[in-house]
């Protein structure tokens, strides 16, 4: 071969181990570039009746996991007819109901949120003392 010849060959074998690369780097992390890798959002909910953050922005297919670091019983409810105020209860045309039933102290919940929408939900124990939060998600097909 000539020396053109050989450098020619050299190039596309890297390009080739590049593109292997590019490609075995995708089907490790079960993404490529073009699609939304879902994510876990930690929620906490405290004994000063509050849910950490209170309003979170995910996508469809990510997951929000209820975390309860007080000291008390909380609820992350979603449940049509829970809420006293109709606007703490709030979900998307074709959204499945969430309700994490009572969570004692150091428990946990998740829900992964597959409907594009709002939501608003609250602790059912304590809405009266403004324990509401609100989940938007957005993004993904029709959005």
């Amino acid at each position: 071969m000539n020396n053109r010849s050989d450098r020619l060959t050299r190039g596309l074998r890297w390009l080739a181990l590049v593109t292997m690369t590019v490609a075995g780097s995708a089907a490790l992390t079960g993404s490529d570039p073009g699609q939304h890798a879902n994510k876990t959002v930690i929620v906490r909910m405290r004994d000063d009746m509050r849910f950490y953050p209170e309003s979170v922005t995910i996508a469809p297919g990510d997951t929000i996991v209820w975390i309860n670091e007080g000291a008390m019983p909380h609820t992350a409810t979603d449940k049509p007819g829970t809420a006293a105020l109709e606007e703490h209860n709030v979900l998307p045309p074709g959204a499945e109901p969430f309700d994490s039933g009572l969570l004692q102290s150091g428990e946990r919940f998740q829900h992964v949120f597959t409907v594009a929408g709002d939501y608003a939900y609250l602790c059912f124990l304590h809405e009266g003392l403004g324990m509401v939060g609100h989940v938007k998600v957005s993004g993904g097909l029709g959005m």
